[in-house]
């Protein structure tokens, strides 16, 4: 063998993993080289995850964001229910063409008729007990009927009490300055706790000695009989209150000058404004000398 082609033993396995035993041979016979067996599956997984990758980028192409999704369901939702009233009303319709010129009126007369007819024949049968139930089952069902509409009135009316009530004595509580300036609770507090001694008459704001439903109410008036004005009646109100000295403000000013003292105490003015003989009377004033003196005098 020429020692150009003569390699040592295992070349030729070393050749075959890197592949130049192949390109040599392919090369010097003059064509391309067969892959092997573990190339070709590496081939075909890249053309795999490659065809993969393609379809999951086309997919994400065409997939929606979130917003989308849930602007599409709510879509959806609203034709799925646009189709179920359309439905309905398209059964309506039918219903209503099977009534088509009847007239309501003949209607209820007719069953009035039928109704007095087997009342009758019930009467003539002498099945009176059949014709007394007929007649309490009739009659619960008109009471209950009339109680429903009487409750529905009375929801509605205490509603719009509650309105005017808000709008009327509310008003007057909030905006009352006899509240805000010359006593010690806020508004709200004062309507939850007098708002009972106010009733609206007539469009008029009238306050009461005592809440609503006790005895002995009286309405609150001026020396012609008149009813007062909100801010005397609650100044009123508060007075009569027996926790009135904790709910009015104290009117003595705080500083050098105040003049306050506990009650049944006599209180000395300030010596300043005195002359010489009103000082001596107000110090025997102050020892409570001054009634001796006069006695002796």
């Amino acid at each position: 063998m020429h020692p150009k082609f003569w390699k040592f033993p295992g070349a030729a396995y070393r050749d075959q993993a890197t592949g130049d035993e192949g390109g040599k041979s392919a090369g010097g016979a003059g064509g391309a080289a067969e892959p092997t067996e573990a190339e070709k599956t590496a081939a075909a997984e890249a053309a795999a995850a490659k065809a993969a990758a393609d379809a999951k980028a086309t997919a994400d192409a065409g997939k929606p964001t979130d917003a989308e999704a849930k602007l599409l369901k709510e879509v959806m939702q609203k034709k799925e229910a646009l189709k179920a009233a359309e439905t309905e009303a398209a059964t309506a319709k039918a219903r209503l063409a099977e009534f088509d010129g009847v007239d309501p009126a003949e209607i209820k007369k007719l069953l009035a008729d039928r109704k007095t007819a087997e009342e009758a024949a019930l009467a003539a049968k002498g099945d009176f007990e059949t014709l007394k139930t007929r007649m309490a089952e009739e009659h619960t069902k008109v009471t209950t009927a009339l109680q429903d509409q009487v409750k529905a009135l009375t929801e509605q009316l205490a509603a719009k009490d509650r309105v005017v009530d808000e709008l009327s004595v509310g008003t007057q509580f909030s905006q009352s300055s006899f509240i805000k300036d010359e006593t010690t609770i806020p508004p709200t507090k004062a309507r939850t706790l007098y708002g009972a001694h106010f009733d609206l008459e007539d469009g008029k704001v009238v306050g009461y000695d005592k809440p609503r439903g006790a005895a002995g109410r009286t309405p609150l008036v001026d020396q012609l009989g008149n009813s007062v004005a909100f801010e005397d009646a609650m100044r009123k109100i508060i007075e009569a209150d027996p926790d009135k000295d904790s709910l009015l403000r104290s009117k003595v000013k705080p500083g050098a000058g105040s003049t306050s003292a506990a009650p049944g105490k006599v209180v000395t003015p300030p010596a300043a404004n005195l002359n010489t003989t009103s000082k001596i009377a107000a110090g025997l004033q102050g020892l409570n000398l001054l009634g001796n003196v006069n006695q002796v005098a």
